[in-house]
């Protein structure tokens, strides 16, 4: 008996933010996928620490970083 090959539906990724309190501003996109929790959360540090960071669009301060994930369980109801 075979087993079906499924798609890992999991995904953990990095997104951004505007830093300022005054801006409301939200990268619309992932910034990268990572293959699990942890290099997401490590990657996410190691973009905020580094010293040349992207600007703001909107308001021109440095974007801050966050580890993102989606956990998806198909055996539960």
């Amino acid at each position: 008996m075979e087993r079906p090959i499924t798609e890992m539906s999991n995904k953990f990724k990095v997104r951004a933010y505007c830093s300022s309190r005054k801006c409301e501003y939200v990268h619309p996109d992932d910034i990268i996928r990572a293959i699990n929790g942890e290099s997401s959360y490590a990657l996410a540090l190691h973009y905020n620490e580094s010293p040349s960071k992207p600007s703001c669009p909107k308001c021109g301060e440095a974007m801050a970083f966050y580890s993102y994930s989606v956990i998806e369980e198909p055996w539960l109801p």
